[in-house]
């Protein structure tokens, strides 16, 4: 049994991060075709944000993962809100916001060095992640274009929720795992609302619709 649980931790040490990364860019590629319409900024400024907060996480409270895995999703994370940043002429705005968020990282982690303080980073850690698709789900409940929001982006969210919550729950790491408690469910809702969208507005609408693009 220990073998088996030990296994599986390891394999979604690895399985999480990737497939993290891959959300990222499945909206970056769509974002690159049909444009940003419908798409959160504030979602993806949170994501790069996100990133940060847990790398340095990763480093203050020893989990590897969470370091390997946020250095490339900041990487990519940055880039698809620059792309939406920059589709919907939000560019001046974001780079302040950025600018922001970078600075509470740093504020953070520099308490997070304190080993009475860490509660105040796990908190700025998990908050940040249980608000991060907020934005994204406010958008996609009203009626509006989301032709440049990427289901596959979406359906990646709900996996990539579930392997974070099961993997934080292996490494008793309770910070990891509760944010998926919100995310999980927020991701599905997002997907679903844009596949709704798609299929009302898709020419070839019934069974030749494409179910997830």
């Amino acid at each position: 049994m220990f073998i088996a649980t030990s296994s599986l931790t390891t394999s979604l040490a690895v399985i999480a991060p990737v497939i993290t990364i891959f959300q990222a860019l499945a909206q970056a590629g769509r974002i690159r075709t049909t444009g940003a319409k419908g798409v959160s900024l504030a979602t993806w400024l949170l994501s790069s944000f996100l990133a940060q907060i847990w790398l340095c996480y990763g480093f203050v409270f020893h989990v590897p993962a969470e370091v390997y895995a946020n250095l490339p999703v900041l990487i990519v994370a940055s880039v698809v809100a620059f792309l939406a940043a920059q589709s919907q002429e939000q560019m001046s705005r974001s780079l302040v916001a950025y600018a922001g968020l970078t600075t509470l990282t740093a504020a953070a982690t520099f308490i997070g060095t304190f080993h009475q303080l860490r509660w105040i980073m796990a908190t700025v850690a998990v908050t940040s992640s249980v608000v991060i698709y907020l934005p994204q789900l406010a958008l996609v409940v009203r009626p509006r274009d989301l032709s440049g929001v990427s289901a596959i982006s979406w359906a990646t969210a709900c996996v990539t929720a579930l392997c974070w919550f099961v993997y934080g729950f292996l490494i008793h790491q309770p910070a990891v795992a509760l944010p998926s408690v919100v995310m999980l469910p927020s991701a599905l809702i997002i997907l679903i609302q844009v596949k709704r969208h798609r299929l009302k507005n898709d020419p070839r609408h019934g069974l030749q619709a494409p179910i997830i693009e």
